[in-house]
């Protein structure tokens, strides 16, 4: 009875936690899609350039389409961060008036905008084109801001289904169980994930639904199987919504390989005839027939024009230029990575602010990566004692794909780093490109202190958590606000921001308390549930000890005559 009242108690704190994360995120998202100027999105100005040309002709543009001239009154109508300005050649557009080099300097030369972001599949661009109003600035302007409420809603889909799937993976009842909804907070927290969903852009729609896919695959394809008829209809139903993700963007293309590899390994079970080997293999087969159907068309396109499987622009300009495999293992002494400041620890930067290029203060990058070498060498030391060498391994069986998803993603990162530096001298390769494997890094980072204790993983919790909100809040109200523009006073910033919005509500105020009381909240609830775990866990094993003695103790000789036996 106890037990089950602390189990309830668990579940009702998991729930309001995940409410209060969502809030925050929520919050969050809204404040940062308004306080940020229409084209301070990574790549904005060009995603709202190829949505606009879809439903200005019905068809995507190619790589090399010059920017529609009409949009031209809308572009000059809003301040631009340097590295949207450096694209606008012979265009009345001024930079940002605040006067910092990374966003509020006149760049040393400017070019001619092509719609480069065609390069990626056309499912954002049709779907946002259905709400385009033609060329009026004012109402592009109600257009940029739908989309970016468009993509917020989409992270809050992606966080709750993020939470879903890392439920599967920790038991409920056991020391880890924690996990989920602290990785959860962890994401809500991240300035990175912020701006990517609060712009227009085609990430948020590709992130949702190559998260809904690896829910679909945990919840429904790999309890159930995908042998038989129902297992492969199951399978095709995955590989088609696999393909509705890339679709969206090839940055999710990593899944793919990781189905195929996941939904094979029954065919490797010991002792199976060839017969039921192969038909193990129905599985595979049926995804990669629906992932087809879907996205068939996008890959063949580019195969059959370009010889590569999608419009990565940087891959057609090395090919066209004969570029070869060593040409391309070359450019890797030219990348200029470190141990940690590289897109796959995120440059060890708390805080990047869009376009705008704005970076946390070298203070909180040190805490980062203090936090990242404290949690991996955490994680590298419990691989020594046998117990958490154990549960490592058991957590490996139980979820292969969630590893196998990281490392996609790092080879899909290092791919694009070298083909971007072979091609332009420099790697171009965003942090925000592996974004769907963050769930899988911060599961890894919290993962290694929490195998150690629950006191040792609500103290990277805290860390990180104070860490992400800190420089997210400083670095939004403190530093890009004020270069957009020009004044460090928060009200009069955000009227000023408000003129440049349509739909998106601007309040410097209300927003700044309620994620103060958000943060503080679910902080406190996920530092009680990290404690609390460990505990309840130990007493799990004091209950369950005795019960499994009792069990295995030789039962004494029943007295036949006393029962009439």
């Amino acid at each position: 009875m106890a037990r089950n009242r602390r189990a309830a108690t668990g579940a009702h704190a998991s729930r309001l936690l995940l409410a209060l994360t969502l809030a925050l995120a929520a919050v969050r998202g809204v404040s940062v899609a308004g306080l940020q100027m229409p084209f301070n999105g990574w790549d904005e100005l060009p995603h709202i350039a190829v949505a606009y040309y879809v439903h200005k002709t019905g068809h995507m543009p190619t790589a090399r389409t010059p920017m529609p001239r009409e949009l031209i009154p809308f572009i000059t109508a809003h301040p631009h961060p340097t590295a949207s300005l450096c694209m606008l050649r012979g265009i009345d557009a001024k930079p940002y008036p605040g006067g910092a080099a990374a966003c509020g300097a006149e760049p040393q030369k400017r070019f001619d905008l092509f719609l480069y972001q065609a390069q990626h599949g056309p499912l954002f661009y049709h779907l946002m084109a259905l709400l385009c109003p033609g060329p009026d600035p004012a109402k592009l302007l109600a257009f940029a801001d739908a989309g970016r409420l468009c993509n917020v809603a989409f992270g809050l889909g992606t966080l709750l289904l993020w939470r879903c799937i890392l439920g599967r993976v920790f038991r409920p009842e056991g020391s880890l169980s924690w996990l989920p909804d602290g990785v959860v907070f962890l994401l809500a927290s991240f300035s990175y994930l912020t701006f990517n969903f609060a712009r227009f852009a085609n990430d948020g729609l590709a992130l949702f639904c190559g998260s809904a896919a690896l829910a679909v695959y945990v919840g429904w394809v790999k309890p159930r199987g995908a042998a038989g008829l129902a297992g492969g209809g199951r399978a095709a139903v995955l590989g088609a919504l696999t393909g509705l993700a890339v679709l969206a963007k090839a940055t999710v293309l990593p899944l793919v390989p990781v189905f195929v590899v996941v939904l094979s390994l029954p065919a490797l079970t010991p002792g199976l005839s060839r017969r039921q080997r192969l038909a193990a293999l129905a599985g595979p087969c049926a995804f990669l027939a629906g992932y087809a159907v879907v996205a068939g068309a996008y890959h063949a396109h580019y195969l059959v024009r370009f010889g590569q499987l999608t419009g990565m622009q940087e891959a057609i300009y090395t090919a066209r230029r004969g570029f070869g495999l060593l040409a391309l293992l070359g450019a890797a002494k030219d990348l200029g990575y470190g141990l940690v400041r590289n897109p796959l620890f995120y440059n060890a930067t708390v805080f990047l602010g869009g376009w705008s290029n704005l970076q946390s203060p070298d203070w909180q990058n040190l805490g980062f990566k203090t936090a990242l070498a404290g949690c991996g060498l955490a994680l590298g030391a419990a691989l020594w004692r046998g117990e958490s060498r154990r549960r490592l391994l058991e957590l490996t069986r139980q979820a292969p794909e969630l590893p196998l998803l990281w490392l996609g993603c790092v080879a899909a990162m290092l791919f694009h780093a070298l083909h971007s530096t072979l091609a332009w001298g420099f790697p171009t390769t965003g942090p925000w490109y592996g974004m769907l494997a963050l769930p899988v890094l911060f599961t890894g980072l919290l993962l290694g202190p929490a195998l150690w204790g629950g006191l040792a993983g609500a103290q990277a919790l805290l860390l990180l958590g104070l860490l992400f909100n800190g420089g997210a809040m400083a670095g939004t109200y403190g530093t890009l606000l004020v270069q957009e523009t020009a004044t460090d006073n928060l009200a009069e910033a955000a009227r000023i921001v408000a003129a440049h919005h349509a739909l998106i509500p601007v309040d410097a105020g209300w927003t700044v308390a309620a994620q103060f009381v958000l943060v503080a909240c679910g902080l406190a609830l996920a530092l009680r549930e990290a404690l609390g775990a460990t505990e309840a866990a130990k007493r799990l094993r004091l209950v369950a000890l005795p019960a499994l003695r009792r069990r295995s103790l030789p039962q004494p000789p029943r007295d036949r005559e006393r029962t009439g036996t």
